[in-house]
């Protein structure tokens, strides 16, 4: 399950089992020069894979910073 998880941006464990962004799928790799480029601006674009939409099944946003324990729906 962890490979699922081999994002930089959710931590197993942490986050919910079902958010997803696309990065997930692509095989991202890390960029040495990413530093220079960094933007502090989050612009990904994450989906729960029950509801399949930016929403959970309780009607809030799915962001890494929200889609954690705190949330009846999520699932460790």
């Amino acid at each position: 399950m962890s490979q699922l998880f081999g994002s930089t941006k959710i931590r197993f464990g942490t986050h919910c089992l079902h958010i997803r962004h696309k990065a997930m799928y692509i095989g991202e790799v890390p960029n040495p020069g990413e530093e220079q480029f960094y933007d502090h601006y989050d612009s990904t674009a994450y989906w729960c894979s029950e509801t399949q939409t930016g929403f959970g099944p309780d009607g809030n946003p799915v962001r890494p910073d929200v889609c954690q324990s705190q949330r009846d729906c999520c699932k460790h």
